[in-house]
């Protein structure tokens, strides 16, 4: 149903004509999202309207004229997934792409105030000029550095000197459902951006927690990120050769390596010594169809890939990337390391060491920037099971269950064949934590192939839960009340909390509920 003129030209009023469509043309360029209705590239619902606020103030004003006339809206960043899109009818979709500045980068304090749609490689390269660097999700540099830190969860292989994205976030400016603006931590004092907790209470948890709410409570304005230390130079020279951009010479004291284990247990093992050894500073556990992606496309993955040689080499394998701050450091990283393989019955694969291998490695490891690469182009859909972050040894547990069941798809020709034990598994914050997602490859095209992923989704969920494997981070439907009416049961109740939380925030129920849950919605247990 279209917006009533009266509401349409009350959004002009705010930010311009130029700065409003309900376009039928425009209005499908946002419903076309990865992660979509039963995992295909549309989403159920267009909006009604976009519209582009610049200003905290303008999103105030558009989000109070939602609230008046009973009208939902939803905002998005760089709107990476259908968890951006609207999940119902009738909702006004805010696009923050004019909000693209970085405010502020405090080298003393090692924090920058970035607005929504200042992506990771935009603030990385600015970083580096100083000394810095920050936190990048596995999603890519192309990410938002806002969205990462207040929203919606992810994992970066970064993480495991700098955390996880809900660690990385300290001050915040919040546009609440109900268009009030709120400022958390030190910054709500008059302190500053340098705290993300208090004084007093803080809503850290109800605000992002683990997950986030994947922008059902309401939009985050500013906020500020956590730098870290960049022992490197202050700009990277690039070979800008469409499509594969890698470092055009070698960093020094700076080295990734490909380690290969003889089993899982003893990947798992090193993973936990060189956490305690806090060495490195970049950790990923690769699959061989991973690493061929990045080595190779098209028939030359597909030649590689069926000579096995990727598969015998690379079949518990971790990445980890050592950078000393020193030449003397970097020493004593890869004399720890030795060590650690050496009591693990590790061995560092041939393949990673080549110089073209190396260069496309650090480039992958500083930009994180093989997601498309490797999940999308070979059949164009993917998807993501498990995720939840607890003790490492869990997220081994889940790579286990996972594969199991993976394999009667690819069997059924349901999904692709990349190997079964395709898993992006890291360690945060020195072995603290650990993580793994299941990765699916199937073909959005197919609606057999989507079908059985859809399957293989749902029966990954069930073992969650009969398992005790955590809650998976993506939802069934996309749905996030489907999802924790669900789990919630099996998890302390926590989804009358959320409901509580959402009713609490957002009274008039303005800002769309799906991806996050309904403040009413009956339960599914």
């Amino acid at each position: 149903m279209a917006l009533s003129r009266n509401v349409y030209r009350s959004l002009e009023d705010v930010v311009s004509s130029e700065n409003v469509s309900e376009d039928p043309a425009m209005l499908q360029v946002y419903a076309f999202q990865p992660f979509g209705a039963r995992g295909g590239v549309w989403t159920e619902f267009t909006p009604e309207a976009v519209v582009l606020p610049g200003s905290a103030e303008e999103v105030q004003a558009i989000v109070k004229i939602c609230n008046r006339h009973k009208i939902k809206f939803k905002a998005l960043s760089t709107g990476w997934g259908a968890h951006n899109a609207p999940g119902v009818g009738g909702v006004v979709q805010l696009d923050l792409r004019r909000m693209n500045r970085i405010l502020e980068i405090d080298e003393k304090n090692m924090y920058a105030v970035v607005e929504p749609y200042v992506i990771c490689a935009q603030l990385q390269v600015e970083a580096m000029k100083r000394g810095l660097n920050c936190h990048i999700i596995g999603a890519g540099s192309s990410t938002s550095a806002l969205a990462s830190a207040t929203s919606v969860v992810g994992y970066g292989p970064d993480g495991l000197i700098m955390g996880f994205s809900g660690r990385n976030v300290l001050g915040v400016e919040w546009v609440l459902p109900t268009g009030e603006i709120l400022k958390l931590g030190s910054l709500g004092s008059g302190a500053g951006w340098f705290c993300g907790d208090g004084p007093g209470p803080s809503l850290r948890g109800i605000m992002r927690g683990w997950e986030g709410a994947w922008g059902g409570l309401g939009v985050f304005t500013k906020c500020a990120v956590k730098l870290y230390h960049w022992p490197g130079p202050p700009t990277i020279q690039m070979k800008t050769t469409p499509a594969s951009y890698v470092v055009e010479k070698p960093l020094e004291d700076f080295k990734i390596s490909l380690l290969s284990f003889p089993n899982l247990e003893k990947l798992t093992e090193a993973a936990y010594k060189i956490g305690e050894a806090e060495i490195g500073w970049w950790m990923a556990r690769l699959s061989p169809s991973f690493t061929g992606l990045q080595m190779a496309r098209g028939k030359e993955f597909y030649d590689l890939w069926k000579t096995g040689m990727l598969q015998e080499m690379l079949k518990y394998a971790l990445a980890l990337g050592i950078h000393g701050k020193s030449r003397k450091e970097f020493e004593y990283q890869k004399k720890a390391l030795d060590e650690i393989l050496a009591e693990t019955g590790g061995v560092v694969a041939p393949i990673g060491e080549t110089p073209e291998m190396q260069s496309q490695n650090a480039t992958s490891a500083l930009k994180i920037d093989t997601v498309t690469r490797s999940c999308f182009r070979p059949g164009g859909g993917f998807n993501t099971s498990f995720g939840a972050m607890d003790a490492p040894d869990l997220a081994i547990t889940q790579i286990k269950k996972g594969t199991k069941i993976k394999e009667k798809y690819i069997k059924r020709g349901l999904l692709m064949d990349d190997g079964a034990d395709n898993c992006a598994t890291l360690l945060f914050e020195n072995g603290a934590l650990g993580y793994t997602e299941v990765l699916i490859l199937f073909d959005h095209r197919d609606p057999e192939s989507l079908k059985g992923a859809w399957e293989y989704l749902k029966e990954t969920n069930e073992a969650c839960i009969e398992y005790a494997l955590g809650v998976p981070i993506f939802q069934l439907a996309q749905v996030g009340g489907e999802k924790h009416g669900v789990f919630g049961p099996a998890c302390s109740n926590y989804h009358i909390w959320l409901r509580k939380i959402k009713r609490a925030f957002d009274p008039n129920n303005a800002c769309d509920p799906t991806a996050y849950i309904s403040p009413e919605e009956p339960e599914r247990e």
